[in-house]
């Protein structure tokens, strides 16, 4: 029997990455369940291929709109005009979403208050909502406006979703109160729950940093400042930097300031790829949510050496599973990278470690699970 309940999900986003991977494969979950299911994309996002075959099936409706900029002709003419007559930009979104008139819509937010103008469009219009915030970063503190602004959006939302435990502690306390209506869930991953994967036995000791090249969020030069180090110039360590982003030439720039002949840098590669080759994980993020290449390192029997941001720390045990850096500050670093140094010749042991760790700690179906939660709250609305 059709279900006539209709759900819409938005991505505050524009480039396509682990945010996107939870709303996006849950969405596939819940085709099966005849909801009507809309998307509604900045056209600068690029969807994947299920979602694509989705709609040319007719079974959801994706909706791309464009945030581009008034002509210059209007622009123009905007510098003679009353305010009142102005040309504005038109917000399809917003016209599209009341058209859909979603019985829940699913606001998806990279950090914790992208999404906050989409709340506030949803409580004037008696629209039920959820949110998905996927990162929090202690060194953006919301001044008085925006933090007005997320408390209301939070507050009259039907509940709030975080992918990481620290991350809902630390919009707490921005926002100044207890979240009644907050969640703790897990984001998809990119290997199977289940991967059996040989450990590399290589003559040299390799480790993966994984993720954007984007040095305020994940913190690149902190590792590069590390290595720069007589110590570990002269050792048989290698790291491999994957993933691509702004601040590559940013990063070419610094080995070769730093005079690093261990460091390596790679486009792109699938993960099973990636660990293959590479005996373990290093991460200096500055603020995150709960990296998902942390997961996948850990179910592919890697140890993982990541700083205490986040929700990095929440899947591992110093010195069992992986390292712990106290902050992402090169002494710090350091620290965590001589203690794994020194225990490398048991890296696959404590890679073992990860595995049962981590086994136990995430659903092999994060997306479905989300789904019946959604399904849950279509019922009862």
């Amino acid at each position: 029997m059709y279900n006539y309940k209709k759900i819409l999900f938005t991505t505050e986003n524009i480039c396509w990455g682990g945010s996107e991977l939870l709303w996006s494969k849950t969405v596939v979950e819940l085709v099966s369940n005849n909801f009507k299911i809309g998307i509604c994309i900045d056209d600068r996002l690029a969807i994947p291929d299920e979602i694509n075959i989705l709609q040319s099936e007719e079974k959801l409706k994706v909706f791309k709109f464009s945030n581009a900029d008034l002509s210059f002709y209007k622009r123009v003419l905007n510098r003679c005009l009353p305010y009142k007559n102005r040309f504005k930009k038109k917000n399809e979104r917003l016209s599209f979403i009341l058209n859909f008139k979603p019985d829940l819509l699913v606001i998806n937010q990279g950090y914790n208050f992208n999404g906050v103008d989409t709340m506030a469009f949803a409580v004037r219009n008696q629209l039920k909502y959820i949110t998905i915030s996927h990162a929090v970063n202690e060194g953006l503190w919301p001044n008085i406006v925006l933090r007005k602004k997320m408390r209301m959006g939070f507050e009259n939302s039907v509940a709030n979703y975080f992918v990481s435990a620290d991350n809902l502690v630390v919009t707490q306390n921005q926002l100044g109160f207890f979240l009644d209506n907050a969640v703790v869930i897990r984001n998809p991953f990119n290997v199977s729950h289940s991967i059996d994967l040989d450990f590399p036995i290589q003559n040299d000791f390799h480790l993966a940093c994984v993720g954007r090249y984007d040095f305020f969020a994940k913190g690149q030069d902190v590792l590069l400042q590390v290595l720069s180090s007589e110590k570990w110039k002269k050792r048989n360590l290698i790291v491999n930097f994957y993933g691509t982003g702004n601040d590559l030439e940013n990063l070419k720039d610094l080995i070769n300031m730093y005079q690093l002949n261990n460091v390596f840098i790679h486009p792109y590669t699938e993960p099973i790829d990636i660990w293959r080759t590479n005996q373990g994980l290093i991460l200096t993020s500055r603020f995150e949510g709960l990296p998902l290449v942390i997961v996948e390192a850990m179910l592919c029997e890697r140890i993982a050496i990541v700083t205490n941001i986040s929700g990095n720390t929440e899947l591992i045990t110093d010195n069992l599973n992986g390292f712990i850096a106290a902050a992402p500050r090169p002494e710090y670093v350091d620290e965590a990278l001589e203690r794994a140094w020194q225990q490398r010749l048991n890296w696959k042991t404590l890679g073992t470690n990860a595995k049962k760790a981590i086994i136990n700690q995430i659903p092999e179906n994060p997306a479905l699970i989300f789904a019946d939660k959604l399904v849950a709250i279509l019922n009862t609305i």
